[in-house]
């Protein structure tokens, strides 16, 4: 067995340096877009170049800590995952940890002339931890680190192997997080009542239930369980997993800051695992336009929601502007992220090779025209936000997918992704 300060071996993965560097150069820029907006009124600063360092803020907000932590793990990931490839694990993650905070102490120093942004030492702190955070995932992803063999282990016993299944899995983590961010424990009596207040009055009296939101939920808790039929092992208790997965997200609702436990939530739940348990009796082939239709389906209905008592307001043209105003943008991002992932990983592995290309193309422009006239018609929908970031992450969303290269156990069980009777041999 390899040992942990050795160079990643090439098996682990394959032939992906072009694209680890790509996808860190991508969040890079989007982290120096997302610092440094606006790009306008910039000034001399009013006090000392570095003098920020010295000064402690005289409020920590729990919420921005934590997005602070999130936003920069995504670097330290790729970042640690690039540099493992041509040096030994321990080096690769010191390296990509001081990038990480030699890149957050570069930003900050920048938005001293930034007028509308105020630059902390916390913030740099909380970044470089969330580089370290994200390089340390990284070792769960190398069969030759300890926690990696563990972890991949019991994801074998699990689930099919294979990039593919692999983008699967990373779909339904997206989820999870939209769910659970900003990923802020409390266990505050006030928050506990308010987060079953909404449940507790929904069950007094139905008319509480909100029965677009109830339908969205449910589409979407189907969707998902149709990808965990196709990624999960015959053999294995693979509906009773997912389901428990989902109870464990609902809990979790409860304990969460600016989280809440819906009765749509929870009735949406029990509908859509309720469907996964009638779709086992369709045939596999059929899954992927399923899961399509279902992720597809509650997208629109999440889209034509309205919000009682709300305003109207225009169409946002600046990309991500409203996703940088709150803590919870992250939480927003991967909302209209997963969707798109989903129904692309779908027809990704329902689409013969000769067609990908194609399918990819004609997808993307369906995905644009489609998403843009439902933003578009959120101008006159109560409490609705028309913005092009959201044509913009479901774009991103339906192409990401297309980028995996199937490797060779996805190339055993074909390339339509897996093998409708599950008997496929896999090393």
């Amino acid at each position: 067995m390899l040992q942990a300060n050795q160079p990643c071996p090439s098996q682990d993965i394959p032939q992906l340096g072009s694209r680890l560097l790509l996808a860190m150069l991508a969040y890079l820029a989007l982290l120096l877009y997302g610092s440094l907006y606006p790009f306008h009124g910039w000034r001399a600063p009013l006090y000392p170049f570095f003098s920020f360092l010295r000064i402690w803020p005289a409020h920590l907000d729990k919420a921005d800590l934590i997005q602070n932590v999130l936003v920069y793990a995504p670097f330290g990931l790729l970042a640690a995952l690039w540099l493992s490839r041509v040096l030994r694990l321990a080096r690769a993650l010191l390296l990509a940890v001081a990038l990480g905070t030699l890149l957050s102490l570069a930003i900050e120093c920048l938005q001293q002339l930034n007028p509308a942004r105020v630059a902390s030492v916390v913030d740099i702190a909380m970044n470089g931890l969330g580089t370290a955070c994200g390089a340390m995932l990284s070792t769960a992803m190398l069969r030759h680190t300890f926690s990696g063999a563990v972890l991949l282990a019991w994801r074998d016993r699990w689930f099919r192997r294979g990039a593919l299944a692999n983008t699967g899995l990373v779909i339904f983590a997206f989820w999870l997080l939209s769910q659970t961010s900003p990923l802020v424990p409390t266990l505050d009596i006030g928050h506990l009542r308010h987060a079953l207040s909404g449940l507790f009055h929904a069950l007094q009296d139905p008319r509480h239930v909100y029965l677009p939101k109830l339908a969205s939920y449910a589409c979407d808790i189907a969707a998902l369980g149709v990808i965990a039929m196709l990624l999960i092992r015959p053999a294995r208790p693979g509906m009773m997993l997912f389901a428990l997965a989902i109870t464990c997200v609902l809990l979790a609702k409860v304990v969460v800051v600016s989280r809440v436990l819906s009765l749509e939530a929870v009735a949406g739940a029990a509908l859509g695992l309720a469907a996964c348990a009638g779709l086992r009796i369709a045939p596999r082939s059929m899954l992927p336009f399923v899961g399509m239709l279902l992720a597809a389906a509650g997208f629109i209905v999440s889209e034509l929601m309205s919000t009682h008592g709300g305003g109207t307001s225009s169409f946002n043209w600046i990309p991500f502007v409203g996703q940088m105003r709150t803590y919870t943008g992250l939480e927003n991002i991967l909302e209209l992220l997963w969707p798109f992932l989903a129904i692309s990983w779908f027809a990704r592995i329902a689409t013969p090779l000769r067609l990908a290309s194609r399918v990819m193309t004609v997808g993307a422009m369906l995905v644009t025209a489609a998403v843009f006239a439902l933003e578009w018609r959120q101008q006159w929908l109560p409490g609705r936000y028309g913005d092009i970031t959201q044509v913009l992450l479901c774009l991103a969303g339906w192409i990401i997918p297309w980028c995996v290269r199937a490797d060779s156990h996805d190339a055993r069980i074909g390339w339509s992704g897996f093998d409708p009777t599950g008997s496929a041999p896999e090393a």
